[in-house]
């Protein structure tokens, strides 16, 4: 079950951009999935900008502030 959903016009993660991408978030702040999308939807937060991911020392993704 997603927490919480947000957009980005940018995301990087894994060497490589994504455009108008949204990143999907467990109740622990966990990433579970990101995708590129066409339509909003809805209960999505929009951030705007660029959304860094990367791996924890346990290899699970997470949005790295600033």
């Amino acid at each position: 079950m997603t927490a919480r959903r947000i957009a980005a016009n940018r995301v990087l993660v894994d060497g490589k951009e994504l455009k108008q991408c949204v990143v999907e978030l467990d109740a622990q702040g966990f990433v579970t999935s990101y995708y590129t999308f066409i339509h909003e939807l809805p209960f999505t937060e929009w951030r705007g900008g660029t959304l860094r991911l990367r791996r924890d020392d346990a290899g699970r993704l997470v949005i790295v502030e600033g």
